[in-house]
């Protein structure tokens, strides 16, 4: 049976400081359960239901078209708490959207995992939907 370690939960997470995300796309299960938000899907906040390749499309990629990556979208770990199979993790990330105005987001991830593999099947998400509308709709983000 899987334990579910601090240690584990930063090898996916603490890679994402240094705008590295692929160890966080490895830890999820392809069918994760990534609730954001709300139940209902919506575009300008990124609220939804999402498994990880909806999530790319519906959130992550809309979302980085608007910010301006020539420097790493950057992700820092706040606290994170180990409750049995879950982990609740408080992160700050750190950007600019393209018309140079800070995409300074936080965010609570609250983390699933399997019992035997210990990968990630279901995450909900807390974040500042409001920050997101903003990204999302300002004309000047294009």
């Amino acid at each position: 049976m899987f334990e579910l370690t601090r240690d584990h939960v930063l090898s996916f997470l603490s890679p994402c400081e240094k705008g590295d995300w692929e160890p966080f796309g490895a830890a999820l299960s392809p069918n994760v359960r990534w609730w954001i938000v709300d139940d209902e899907e919506d575009a300008t906040t990124a609220a939804g239901v999402y498994n990880f390749i909806t999530w790319t499309d519906k959130v992550r990629n809309p979302i980085s078209a608007r910010l301006d990556l020539s420097a790493p979208l950057n992700m820092k770990v706040d606290t994170l708490e180990i409750i049995g199979l879950k982990a609740i993790a408080e992160c700050s990330g750190f950007a600019f959207q393209r018309n140079g105005r800070p995409y300074n987001n936080r965010f609570c991830w609250i983390f699933e995992f399997d019992p035997d593999s210990g990968i990630v099947l279901q995450i909900r998400e807390y974040m500042n939907s409001a920050l997101v509308r903003e990204v999302m709709t300002a004309p000047d983000n294009l």
